[in-house]
């Protein structure tokens, strides 16, 4: 009787979540899941910086209300008694603010004063090597129960932050099937899109732009002459992903070349429905495009987590630099095994569920 009360209760309790940077059409597509799965009662989102109007449309459509996460004092009343959901998304990193993770301790504080709680969504973790953040997020994460991570790499951060914390191994969030505006599935029309979707990190060096891409698109366009050239922004700031692709459409004057830079999420995946082929240094667009069944190719930029998700679909990894590899990369690409990553994404489906 009284754990079906408490279930009750927790079934009823609001939620406030704390997601990425919703400016990342990665994050926002996992901020989008998360409400969905709230079954129309939505709820409160924190946002730390202005966002442009087509994503507040986006979360307000999907129920969520957005507040300000840097008024402290205010988000935390808000969430007196909440359910505080942190995740999915690589959201334990050291590059966060002590302002941002002074607030969100103060917010699970006021969550578990009011009878609420912290829980955790296919979080990623990173190295944390400030020791001051390294305190506050060890405060933060030491109120949850057990900690549902994404990935192993997150499991071997958090035991060096946070050692012998209970914790989970499940699957990205991304994976969990989801309803409406933010599925992604296999796209039943004409595959005539080269993809080209860049990350771009100077604190990690991270950049699709070297010699192999000029080479792989060569390639690309040899064995698949009808379809276009798109280079698609997930983060389309003027200085993030947006500035890439003037770049390479600099580069690229003898071709045609189209860029989709808006913040409209259900036109990027519409894209990805469509591809041909998708090249990509970021995370989440080979996810996007293995959940789109389109053939995929890694660009490796030094970074574990995309070679991690191209090693378990079998998706072939290019070294950035590597342009000797190019054409044998893209034939790998396109010769892929669509059936064994089809039984793959059913696998990380049932995981990513235990997320919750």
């Amino acid at each position: 009787m009284i754990r079906a009360a408490e279930a009750r209760s927790a079934k009823a309790r609001r939620q406030v979540f704390v997601c990425g940077d919703l400016h990342n059409l990665g994050d926002l597509k996992l901020l989008l899941q998360n409400l969905a799965l709230t079954g129309g009662r939505g709820g409160l989102v924190r946002r730390w910086a202005p966002l442009p109007a087509a994503v507040e449309r986006q979360v307000a459509e999907a129920g969520g209300e957005l507040a300000d996460g840097r008024a402290v004092i205010g988000f935390a009343r808000r969430a007196f008694g909440a359910e505080v959901v942190l995740g999915g998304g690589q959201l334990v990193r050291d590059n966060v603010s002590h302002f941002a993770l002074l607030g969100l301790l103060l917010a699970v504080a006021s969550a578990r004063l009011g009878g609420g709680r912290l829980v955790t969504r296919g979080l990623g973790v990173s190295a944390i090597r400030s020791p001051l953040r390294r305190l506050l997020w060890r405060a933060v994460l030491r109120n949850c129960g057990r900690i549902n991570l994404r990935d192993d790499a997150s499991a071997r951060n958090l035991a060096r932050l946070l050692p012998g914390k209970a914790h989970a191994v499940h699957a990205d969030m991304v994976f969990l099937p989801a309803a409406g505006g933010q599925a992604i599935s296999p796209g039943r029309g004409p595959r005539r899109w080269i993809v080209v979707a860049p990350c771009v990190d100077g604190s990690e060096g991270r950049s699709i732009e070297g010699g192999a891409l000029d080479v792989a698109l060569a390639a690309a366009q040899a064995t698949l002459p009808h379809a276009g050239i798109v280079i698609v922004c997930h983060d389309p700031r003027e200085y993030m992903d947006k500035a890439v692709a003037a770049r390479l459409a600099a580069r690229w004057t003898d071709r045609q070349v189209a860029v989709v830079d808006g913040y409209d999420l259900a036109t990027l995946i519409a894209i990805y429905r469509e591809a041909a082929l998708v090249m990509t240094n970021r995370l989440h667009a080979l996810i996007f495009a293995v959940l789109a069944d389109a053939p995929a190719l890694a660009i490796e930029d030094g970074t574990a987590k995309v070679r991690v998700v191209a090693d378990c679909f079998a998706v072939p990894v290019l070294p950035r630099e590597g342009a000797g590899e190019a054409r044998a990369c893209v034939a790998a690409a396109l010769a892929g095994d669509l059936a064994g990553r089809a039984r793959m994404r059913q696998e990380l489906a049932v995981r990513a569920a235990g997320n919750l």
